[in-house]
């Protein structure tokens, strides 16, 4: 599927939305916008193109119509036809990219709960689409309401509400594309091993719990995280670890029992290949706590 790949932050922003119906003999006009426009058919059917190419667009249709191409409509409505936009605005110095997108591989970002910059983030749009109109048209309808009557704070709102629009179409690809099985069965597997990070890892109780062979649950975990069962277990064990070292006075030894690993010296040598420094060393780094001498 073609999408458009934005990179955040910035993340991208709505100016302004609306809703109208068109009589039959209505053409969209010919322009250059300087913002995107996300159309969605409600109703009825419109005809559009972009840079010479074509765009029919029955019900249940989305197109998004990029900054600084000219676009138009190409011939006249046949019926009535109900149409929301949504204009947005995103940084001109961070063009999107047009992405045939077969893949919808997630690897974890580095990051520690002490990080004070936010972590990049992919915000995928697509180019033109089916959409789901009974879970897509209620939020354009709210989004609609609140730029009625906007107001500081209902703008910021309507931001919120754009951004839980984009992710749901965004959701609505992945839920909609072959790899949509594979995907729920990676989460699946994430946080079955979450959930018991604290336990042996045991691979024939994954097969059991979750019913389907290990080698299958692992190449799906792989294909949507980049880790292997056991990799995953010890980013998370590691991760859990940091954030006992830094928000606890627990000893180094009940740490590592809490994340699974109940030898030390293991553990000293696992944390160290993970984050380059020893469970001692990062503590001393990244400590948020300090106990009172009296509670000592």
């Amino acid at each position: 599927m073609l999408v458009l790949e934005f990179t955040a932050p910035p993340y991208p922003l709505i100016a302004a939305v609306g809703c109208a119906v068109w009589r039959p003999g209505v053409i969209h006009a010919e322009r250059v916008f300087e913002a995107y426009d996300l159309i969605v058919c409600a109703q009825g059917a419109l005809y559009m193109e972009e840079e010479g190419r074509s765009y029919e667009m029955d019900a249940g249709k989305m197109l998004v119509l990029e900054a600084g191409k000219r676009h138009r409509g190409t011939r006249p409505t046949e019926e009535e036809t109900e149409v929301y936009w949504i204009h947005f605005c995103h940084s001109p110095h961070l063009p999107p990219k047009l992405v045939d997108k077969q893949s919808w591989q997630q690897p974890l970002l580095a990051r520690t709960d002490q990080d004070t910059e936010p972590r990049p983030a992919i915000i995928d749009i697509p180019k033109f689409a089916d959409i789901d109109l009974r879970t897509i048209r209620p939020m354009l309808d709210e989004m609609v309401a609140l730029h009625r009557t906007l107001t500081p704070y209902r703008s910021f709102e309507l931001q919120l509400r754009f951004g839980q629009l984009l992710l749901q179409l965004q959701q609505g690809m992945r839920q909609g594309s072959p790899q949509s099985r594979s995907a729920d069965l990676s989460e699946q597997v994430a946080a079955y091993l979450e959930e018991r990070l604290h336990l042996p890892f045991d691979a024939e109780e994954l097969e059991r719990d979750l019913h389907y062979h290990f080698d299958y649950l692992a190449r799906c975990l792989k294909q949507h995280t980049g880790m292997s069962p056991l990799q995953y277990r010890h980013h998370q064990q590691i991760e859990r670890a940091k954030r006992l070292l830094a928000h606890t006075d627990e000893p180094l030894k009940r740490i590592g029992e809490q994340c699974g690993i109940s030898d030390p010296n293991y553990f000293s040598r696992l944390f160290k290949r993970e984050t380059s420094l020893t469970p001692g060393a990062y503590r001393n780094r990244f400590r948020v706590i300090q106990m009172d001498e009296k509670d000592k």
